[in-house]
C-alpha cells in the first residue's frame, strides 16, 4: 500500500535558483572558498572558478556575496550577473555604478575615480570585492580591463580583488598569448567538477533535510539518477524536482523506480532530441 508523502512544504528541495542556503559543500567547493577566502583576505587580486555549465559555479558566487557583504566593515563587495557591455568603457563604467562611483565622460577620467575611491576605501582598512558571473563572455578588451583594474596597488597588496566565474572557454581565451598578462595575475583558479555517486546521495539529503521533509529517494534511486546525470549538480536537482513532483502527486513517500526513471528521461535535455 503506497505511504502518504510528507506534508507539503513552501519551500521547494529541488529548485535550481541559485540560492545559498541550499548548497551542499562538497569537498571540491570547500577547497575553492578556501582558495577564493586566501585571495581576498591576504589581497593577491584576481582568482577564478571554472567549470563545465551545471557545476554550481554561480551557486558558489552567490553564497561568496553573502558572505562578505556581512563583512562590510572591511569588504565592500559587489556582484555582476551577466556581463552584456558594448565596449570596455562601458564595462568600467558598469563597475563604477555598482560600487556607487560617480560616471565620467572618458576612460581615464572614470579610471581615475576608481582609483580614488579604491584609495579611499584602502585608507579606512577596507577592499572592494568584485564577483563577475558567466566571465567566459568577456571579450579581449574587456579582459584587459580586468587587468588594468588590477594595477592598482599599493606595493603590498591589491586595492581590487576579483573573482570571475566562467565556463572553460574563459580558459580558452587565457591561453591566447596576447593574454599573458592576465594569466600570470591569476592566483589560486579552482576548476569545479562533477560530484561522485557517494556526495549525489548527500546532497540529496541536505536538501530534504535543509526543507525538512523525509528524503523520497532509495539508494537504487539515487544510483539511477547518478548514472543518469553523471553527477552534475543541476541535472540532478532537474531530475529530482520532477520526481518528487509526480511522487506527490502520485500520493507515495517513497518514489519507485518507475517515477525515477520517467523523470530522468523528460528532466534532461537531450542533444539529439527529435520532434515526435
Amino acid at each position: 500500500m503506497a505511504t502518504l508523502l510528507s506534508r507539503p512544504t513552501a519551500r521547494k528541495p529541488f529548485l535550481i535558483s541559485p540560492d545559498p542556503s541550499m548548497l551542499y559543500m562538497t569537498p571540491t567547493l570547500k577547497t575553492t572558498l578556501y582558495k577564493v577566502d586566501f585571495v581576498v583576505e591576504n589581497r593577491q587580486g584576481l582568482t577564478l572558478i571554472m567549470g563545465d555549465a551545471g557545476l554550481g559555479k554561480s551557486s558558489v558566487l552567490r553564497l561568496l556575496l553573502s558572505r562578505y557583504s556581512a563583512r562590510e566593515e572591511t569588504v565592500v563587495t559587489q556582484l555582476i550577473p551577466t556581463p552584456a557591455f558594448s565596449s570596455d568603457f562601458m564595462f568600467l563604467k558598469a563597475i563604477c555604478a555598482e560600487f556607487d562611483i560617480p560616471g565620467r565622460r572618458s576612460m581615464l577620467a572614470q579610471l581615475n575615480e576608481f582609483r580614488d575611491y579604491l584609495m579611499d576605501l584602502h585608507s579606512k582598512g577596507k577592499t572592494a570585492l568584485l564577483l563577475i558571473d558567466e566571465a567566459q563572455k568577456l571579450p579581449g578588451k574587456q579582459l584587459e580591463m580586468i587587468r588594468t583594474l588590477l594595477n592598482y596597488e599599493t606595493s603590498k597588496e591589491k586595492l581590487i580583488q576579483i573573482v570571475l566565474a566562467a565556463q572553460l572557454e574563459l580558459r580558452d581565451k587565457l591561453r591566447d598569448k596576447t593574454k599573458k598578462a592576465l594569466r600570470s595575475r591569476v592566483f589560486a583558479p579552482s576548476l569545479l567538477a562533477s560530484m561522485s555517486v557517494g556526495e549525489t546521495k548527500d546532497m540529496i539529503a541536505y536538501r530534504c533535510e535543509q526543507v525538512e521533509i523525509k528524503n523520497p529517494f532509495t539508494d537504487e534511486a539515487i544510483e539511477l539518477i547518478y548514472t543518469k546525470t553523471g553527477g552534475v549538480p543541476r541535472q540532478v536537482l532537474q531530475v529530482c524536482a520532477l520526481s518528487y513532483d509526480m511522487g506527490q502527486r502520485a500520493g507515495v513517500e517513497k518514489l519507485p523506480m518507475e517515477i525515477v526513471e520517467m523523470a530522468a528521461q523528460e528532466a534532461i535535455y537531450i542533444d539529439d532530441l527529435e520532434d515526435e
